[in-house]
């Protein structure tokens, strides 16, 4: 999508800087500016020199760029050179026809050397015309782009000239030259972001991108700057499109579309071209080849001396063809029909139009692969790489390394292999494989590369894992690790750090599978710091949104106003968003309305981040989200045990303590998750579960072998999450060993403790059933025995707000309206209630409170919509800690709704559990918790207590006490003196005391 503004610019250039005569420029000395000072030579030399460029301005305009006139050029300069104070206008002038020759006649080098020269003398005149030298600043960029040198057409040129155009803007300056700086302005944005992506420097990219999209946002796109703007929003879509930013692109091609006329063809076939790059990667099919029926349409319509006709149609059909071989959806012949095709639009007489060779070629090496044809391949892709090398085109030469691997493997040739990863490397300027660490500061800050540089790595590693044997592993599953390790570098670098989009999700998924993965392998390569490189980069990939929410909470504070203002805003549009979730997972009618509301919202989120990205403070609050395994440590004690799970086919698990952290591999994940599933059906069935413990005891055990210490913190992922482990780990409790759970080692005692109020709140309802409410709601309480009511759940709540002072809401005001009311003014929530939880839609769960309608039950939605500051909130209620699982979320349940709500801590259940056993276990947790006891040690005392009181052995069974789990902070809870009741007992005991004095005085 890289069309040559430069063309443009070229038809400014001789506009501005022609001259008709020599008489015209002879008159131009009397006007020479204030600085200038000529003698009498000096006016000699001008007319000479003025004499010699006019015969050179005379056979450019005649299309003559040959010998004769660079020679004159030369000896124009010469003679010009010898003036000591030449005029800003007359050293624009001699100039601007060295631009215009040197880049006719494709001699970037020299059309460097004169831009340079020209930019150093022109800027120390006082009176120079602005858009001369951003016109040479710009161009300088573009020979510096053609010689491969992008970095220099960043920092030498295109930033400069940024901050040039945006001073002068913020200056009172005529509205001519701000008219011209303001197309300027467009076109050095585009060229940011084409030059960003050669250098493939995510950070430049992306701060680039940025900075257009806030110019968009402004919408102070002048008049003549439109002409300019459809084809920087082209770049500008793709490149939010190579980014994964879909919804992005699309907003961008349809503000494209509303500015073209008509009748603009050309642009209505990039249009179509770009939302097929969409398509495919969404792996539309139907939206595909309708994107090719109507670029077949346009292109009839396109006169055929336009030099970008076949650019976009050929794209498209290379696009359409590769995903149909991808999914063997094309049969050879029709196949060979469109490499023909290629070919022959090949061979037009545009000089560009040869690339399309390559489309070609990538098509006969993915068929020959395929087949497995090896005699054939060798020849294109040499080809292939040549081609690619000489357009620079860096997306080939990514393809064709991936295909050069995939032959190696094919021939069995391990220094072919070795080839393919050091050619890879090299392109980005690593020169040893040992070189890449995750952890070394200096290897990351002299790192460039894209998120595709990281997409070609993690593709690299991937075909390596594929292909590992025993006679082999060792070596390649470092270089996999190796490769691994630099894609999630790169990913950490260039991603966006709020916001993922499906690109990086599935990019991330994989870095995080092939680094666990190889370390499974073989630990021989992996040292102690190895294994916290590896988890620390795990870790920091999985950022979900609730992690996000609770980290802003706690660092909302240290910020000034207007950053707390957008960190607030990013929460609303997260609660929004949820909203529009749960109604879309409802609604039948207005699916598409909802749908669009939903892409809206994001974009709108987009744009927050926009806005967050601007402010000076990003950078440190970027760093607060920062994830560092000696941080965390460093504050853990002696007693300590972190277990991480994480599961990508295989279960895997890190052993955090104070001193180290090891890596184990649990083996395959379905095998575990089978027997997790039927354990929990024999848990909530109460039926015998011991084949299915000893299943995942045997899976577990090298865990529970290396648990040495008595405070246990477990961080699960996937299905594990279902499992009490204090069950398997401690099944009689007899261990001097408390456990808790958590969602994330960055909220591992993240979490501050700024609550006001140190109350408890009850909330009991009752439940009256009759014919005209049974509802899907009402029907999934109903006991074993019939009944619906929890007579021990409301003494269980009536003793607990007691034992606290604290206000009690039973019957029929414990309702959803006084909840929401009341909830954020106290620090524990107590909640002895039903709960209903749909499995398939985590969003239509709901905890039953007091009402006959479904409106008067509060759903999840709601829940997240919560602004609370708890210290702990109990949900006293059935499978409040169950839900659906999310690969980056965690399990939707309850306990994360409170969570995300700002409880720093709940107790949920994992099953139904019974009314009166829940009773005994929950008033003896509240009373070792008003002790002082940890929240952790008061839930391990209280089952205890249960198992030492039930008399009846199968009253025993892990189903009556073990489905409690504690998540969050586990720290005691710090409970204010009822001093009212202090102050009576004293004014008792004094009036007692004066009662008796007085009985012995008046007896005295």
């Amino acid at each position: 999508m890289n069309i040559n503004i430069r063309h443009f610019l070229f038809i400014f250039l001789i506009l501005w800087t022609s001259c008709k005569d020599t008489s015209k420029l002879e008159s131009n000395n009397k006007n020479n500016d204030s600085t200038s000072k000529f003698n009498v030579s000096d006016s000699l030399n001008l007319v000479k020199s003025n004499r010699i460029l006019n015969s050179a301005i005379s056979r450019i305009k005649n299309g003559e760029f040959d010998e004769k006139t660079g020679q004159l050029l030369d000896s124009a300069l010469t003679v010009f050179n010898v003036i000591k104070s030449p005029s800003a206008q007359d050293l624009a002038n001699i100039y601007s026809y060295f631009d215009v020759y040197t880049y006719r006649n494709q001699q970037p080098n020299k059309n460097i050397i004169y831009n340079r020269e020209f930019i150093k003398r022109y800027k120390k005149h006082k009176n120079k015309n602005f858009q001369k030298l951003s016109i040479a600043m710009s161009n300088l960029a573009y020979s510096l782009m053609d010689v491969g040198k992008p970095y220099a057409a960043i920092s030498e040129s295109l930033r400069p000239l940024q901050k040039l155009i945006d001073s002068l803007l913020n200056e009172k300056i005529a509205d001519t030259l701000k008219s011209q700086l303001k197309v300027t302005q467009i076109v050095n944005y585009r060229q940011l972001i084409i030059t960003a992506q050669d250098l493939e420097n995510g950070e430049i990219l992306r701060a680039s991108i940025d900075d257009f999209e806030r110019y968009l946002n402004k919408k102070e796109t002048s008049k003549q700057a439109l002409e300019f703007l459809p084809y920087a929003l082209s770049n500008l879509a793709d490149v939010s499109i190579e980014l994964g930013n879909f919804e992005k692109a699309k907003e961008h091609i349809e503000y494209w579309k509303i500015i073209i006329p008509a009748d603009n063809y050309i642009d209505q076939l990039m249009i179509i071209d770009l939302e097929s790059k969409i398509q495919k990667e969404n792996k539309d099919f139907e939206g595909l080849n309708e994107s090719y029926r109507n670029a077949e349409i346009i292109y009839k319509k396109i006169e055929n001396e336009n030099p970008f006709k076949n650019t976009f149609y050929a794209s498209l059909l290379y696009r359409i063809s590769s995903l149909n071989l991808e999914n063997e959806s094309i049969n050879d012949e029709d196949l060979n029909g469109v490499i023909n095709t290629l070919k022959t639009l090949s061979q037009s007489n545009v000089k560009k139009d040869t690339v399309f060779m390559l489309y070609a070629q990538d098509l006969k090496i993915s068929r020959f692969l395929n087949e497995q044809n090896l005699d054939s391949i060798p020849y294109y892709i040499d080809s292939q790489y040549s081609l690619a090398k000489d357009f620079k085109k860096t997306d080939f030469l990514n393809k064709n390394l991936l295909h050069k691997m995939r032959f190696s493997f094919l021939n069995n040739n391990l220094e072919a292999v070795e080839d393919v990863v050091q050619r890879f490397l090299q392109r980005i300027s690593i020169y040893d494989i040992k070189a890449i660490s995750g952890v070394d500061e200096d290897f990351k800050n002299n790192l460039y590369g894209s998120i595709h540089t990281a997409q070609t790595a993690i593709e690299l590693s991937n075909i390596i894992l594929n292909n590992i044997n025993t006679s082999n592993e060792e070596v390649l599953a470092y270089k996999a690790y190796k490769l691994a390790l630099l894609a999630a570098i790169l990913v950490d670098v260039n991603k966006s750090k709020f916001n993922n989009n499906l690109l990086e999700e599935n990019l991330i998924d994989n870095i995080n599978k092939n680094l666990l993965r190889t370390i499974a392998i073989n630990q021989s390569f992996i040292d102690k710091d190895s294994n916290d490189e590896v988890l620390e980069i795990v870790e920091q990939n999985l950022t979900s949104q609730l992690t996000i929410k609770n980290r802003i909470n706690n660092i909302i504070y240290e910020y000034p106003i207007e950053i707390q203002k957008i960190l607030d805003s990013l929460n609303i549009i997260e609660i929004k968003l949820s909203d529009l979730k749960s109604d879309i997972s409802k609604s039948e009618k207005n699916k598409d309305s909802l749908k669009q509301s939903f892409q809206d919202l994001k974009n709108k989120k987009s744009d927050v981040l926009l806005e967050l990205k601007g402010n000076p403070l990003y950078r440190d609050l970027n760093n607060a989200f920062a994830f560092h395994v000696s941080d965390l440590k460093s504050i853990l004690l002696e007693e300590d045990v972190i277990v991480r799970f994480y599961d990508y086919e295989n279960l895997y698990a890190f052993l955090i303590t104070k001193t180290e952290t090891k890596f184990l591999n649990l083996g395959n994940s379905k095998k575990i998750d089978k027997a997790i599933s039927s354990f929990t059906k024999s848990m909530s069935t109460i039926q015998d579960f011991e084949e299915d413990y000893k299943t995942i005891i045997s899976a577990l055990d090298p865990v529970i072998e290396n648990l040495d210490q008595s405070n246990v913190t477990i961080i699960p992922d996937g299905k594990i999450a279902f499992v009490p482990l204090e069950l398997l780990i401690n099944r009689d409790l007899e261990k001097a060993m408390t456990l808790s759970y958590n969602t994330s080692l960055k909220l591992i005692n993240h979490k501050k403790d700024d609550s006001t109020s140190r109350l408890l709140a009850s909330y009991s309802p009752n439940y009256t059933v009759t014919d005209g409410n049974r509802n899907e709601y009402i029907m999934s309480i109903e006991r074993s025995n019939g009944t619906y009511d929890l007579p021990f759940a409301r003494e269980e709540a009536s003793y607990i707000t007691s034992l606290f002072d604290g206000h009690l809401y039973k019957g029929n005001n414990a309702t959803k309206k006084e909840f929401i009311n009341t909830a954020p003014n106290y620090s524990e929530l107590h909640l002895a209630m039903h709960a209903f939880v749909d499995e398939n839609n985590e969003y239509n769960s709901k905890l039953l409170f007091a009402g006959n309608n479904n409106d008067n039950h509060l759903d999840l939605n709601s829940i997240y919509n919560l602004n609370l500051n708890a210290e702990l909130i109990t949900l006293s209620a059935c499978n409040t800690g169950y839900g659906r699982i999310d690969p980056i979320e965690g399990v939707m349940s309850f306990s994360r709704a409170f969570q995300y709500a700002g409880s720093k801590a709940t107790v949920t259940s994992l099953w139904r559990v019974p009314d009166k056993e829940t009773s005994i276990i929950m008033k003896r947790f509240y009373e070792y918790l008003r002790q002082g006891e940890t929240k952790s040690q008061a839930l391990k005392k209280a089952k205890q207590y249960y198992l030492e009181t039930a008399e009846d052995v199968n009253l025993k069974h892990p189903y009556y006490w073990a489905g409690f789990v504690l998540n969050g902070n586990t720290s005691a809870i710090a409970h204010s003196p009822n001093y009212w009741l202090y102050i009576i007992i004293g004014m008792s005991i004094l009036t007692l005391l004066f009662l008796v004095i007085k009985k012995r005085l008046n007896t005295n």
